[in-house]
């Protein structure tokens, strides 16, 4: 199903419209300059696109019934609900096709052969990885879209900062890290689905929470495990690489600046979330150990 949806959406073909006008405006003002990201183009708005369905049909069709269950008095906090669960939809179903992808990509004998040297990991562009870009960028396109009509103004710089992070990967750039970064996402399933269990499941029962109990001890793990372990761990070998190749002609300084500043912004930040989580759940476990009293 992911192997078939990934090449259905990489194999529609490119629009008219957008080689005879889009591309040639771009191309003639020097917006982008990456024939790589070009040629791209299309696939990124395909990707873009699907998710705005899958945001369209969590809105019309999946989630009006429950929410009506949830709230069916009040129109405001079911309308909402809706689209809030239609977001997160969208994030879990995001999380589990980037996943697939990356590790598709992590695993293929090209990537394993074609990225031994920090030279080929700076500078190398191979097929596997581009489609990772191009699905990274395709899903940011829309969450700033999205984040922009439903969201903060923290989610939209994070959706802007990871679309240029990504469109650099593309250049390309570093595309050896974009799967290796976005292995970040393994914790992300077990975070929507403990958002929609606090949402939808109120009612005690014990089975299920013992599965949210299980759900929230495999978040806390892929967390700390995917962004803290392996995002510090990367970083500095990201940040090793470019020192390896710094004197090459095809280094980018600002590029590169932008790049490792991102990413040492995330695990800082990954550290203080994973800590709020830590503190969440010891004041959880302390209550429900802590005896009633008249």
């Amino acid at each position: 199903m992911l192997s078939w949806l990934k090449n259905f959406l990489l194999e529609l073909p490119s629009f008219s419209l957008l080689q005879t006008h889009v591309v040639p405006f771009l191309m003639e003002r020097n917006w982008i300059e990456s024939q790589s990201i070009l040629s791209n183009l299309h696939s990124i708005i395909y990707v873009a696109l699907f998710y705005q369905v899958c945001f369209l049909l969590g809105k019309w069709v999946i989630f009006p019934p429950a929410a009506h269950l949830m709230h069916p008095e009040d129109s405001y906090r079911r309308r909402k609900l809706v689209n809030q669960s239609s977001v997160h939809f969208v994030s879990f179903v995001q999380s589990i096709v980037i996943l697939y992808v990356s590790f598709e990509c992590l695993l293929s004998s090209n990537y394993q052969s074609e990225y031994g040297t920090a030279t080929d990991r700076i500078f190398t562009s191979h097929r596997d990885t581009e489609i990772v870009c191009v699905f990274a960028i395709g899903y940011f396109l829309w969450d700033i879209y999205i984040s922009v009509f439903y969201s903060t103004l923290p989610f939209v710089l994070h959706a802007v900062v990871s679309t240029l992070v990504f469109c650099i990967g593309l250049k390309p750039y570093i595309q050896y890290y974009a799967p290796v970064f976005l292995l970040f996402e393994l914790s992300n399933p077990f975070l929507n689905i403990r958002w929609f269990a606090v949402r939808y499941f109120r009612r005690n029962s014990p089975l299920l929470n013992c599965l949210q109990t299980l759900n929230n001890l495999i978040l806390l793990l892929m967390f700390f495990s995917a962004r803290i372990c392996w995002g510090w761990f990367q970083i500095g070998k990201l940040v090793y690489d470019f020192y390896q190749v710094h004197q090459d002609p095809r280094f980018l300084t600002l590029e590169t600046s932008i790049i490792v500043i991102g990413n040492l912004v995330l695990d800082v930040l990954n550290l203080v979330w994973f800590s709020t989580m830590i503190s969440i759940a010891f004041k959880t476990i302390t209550k429900k150990r802590t005896p009633a009293t008249k």
